[in-house]
């Protein structure tokens, strides 16, 4: 690059006075022409000879330099060391000598995992996690037993004398008992149940003792109003057929229509059983053998969800 330099700048001074001095001298003879070409020729070598002399331009030093070359610096000089102040005297204080304790004794280990204890607060921990503390009501099947007792009222039973005629003879009525079973379907605020019964009671004529027992077999409408949260006021009827027996000396009995009306409450325990108080009044048809039987009931039953 450095010699296509060179000889650009002696061709430039070469042919550019050569151009000059011939548009300049056109009118000169040739031999002065000559001698002034030699004469600038001459000139031209001793230019070139100068230039041709000078010195090379040294090229570029592209090396990275290595850690060699780079000063390392002296570490400064140590920190003057503070001289160690000695620390104050104490007394020793003497202290009375107090007798050690022995090391108590080490408590048994329980296991509560495997605990009976644990277990059964555990299940009752879940039970009080996942069940309300107000049991909802449940629709649907249910079925239970019912305890009563029974308060008659006075009645008649009818006697037949020759030839053909029925005469009265009253007696007096005694409390008793009532005993059945239930099953019936809970459709929200409407119950319809089917029902056994059987009470019993005791009574005296004017000439000897009576006893009266019943079988009733009916089907029962009730309507409930919840007026709580676990507590619902109830009325309902009752229907069906009664079979009486009235045995005094000689047995009176006979089969006819029944019914009974009701009012009570009812009180939900948990969410699949309830318990129930009533009120029935209850009443039977007249027959041939016995006037209209009439009682007093009280009750109390159990519904039980299926």
């Amino acid at each position: 690059m450095i010699r296509l330099f060179l000889l650009t700048k002696i061709f430039s001074f070469i042919l550019l006075p050569s151009f000059f001095l011939a548009g300049q001298n056109q009118g000169s003879s040739i031999a002065e022409r000559l001698a002034d070409l030699k004469a600038r020729s001459n000139a031209h070598e001793n230019q070139v000879s100068l230039l041709l002399a000078e010195r090379q331009l040294g090229r570029t030093d592209f090396t990275i330099p290595t850690n060699d070359d780079v000063p390392v610096l002296a570490p400064p000089p140590p920190a003057s060391i503070v001289p160690a102040v000695p620390e104050p005297r104490r007394e020793k204080v003497q202290y009375e000598s107090v007798p050690s304790r022995p090391d108590p004794k080490p408590a048994e280990v329980i296991d509560h995992n495997n605990s009976k204890e644990s277990k059964e607060d555990l299940d009752e921990a879940y039970a009080k996690l996942y069940e309300p503390d107000i049991p909802s009501r449940l629709e649907g099947y249910y079925f239970g037993p019912i305890l009563g007792l029974v308060f008659p009222q006075d009645g008649a039973i009818r006697k037949l004398t020759p030839p053909a005629t029925y005469t009265k003879e009253t007696y007096d009525s005694d409390s008793g008992y009532f005993i059945g079973l239930q099953a019936g379907k809970d459709f929200g605020r409407l119950r319809v149940e089917a029902e056994y019964a059987y009470h019993s009671f005791d009574g005296a004529t004017a000439s000897s003792s009576l006893s009266a027992s019943i079988h009733n077999f009916f089907t029962r409408l009730i309507l409930e109003k919840e007026i709580g949260d676990r507590f619902d006021l109830r009325v309902g009827l009752g229907m069906g057929i009664g079979i009486v027996t009235l045995e005094e000396t000689v047995e009176y009995s006979g089969t006819g229509f029944a019914y009974d009306f009701l009012f009570g409450g009812a009180y939900r325990l948990a969410e699949n059983w309830s318990i129930q108080v009533d009120y029935h009044y209850y009443l039977t048809a007249a027959h041939d053998h016995y006037d209209h039987i009439k009682s007093h009931l009280w009750t109390v039953s159990a519904s039980l969800d299926i």
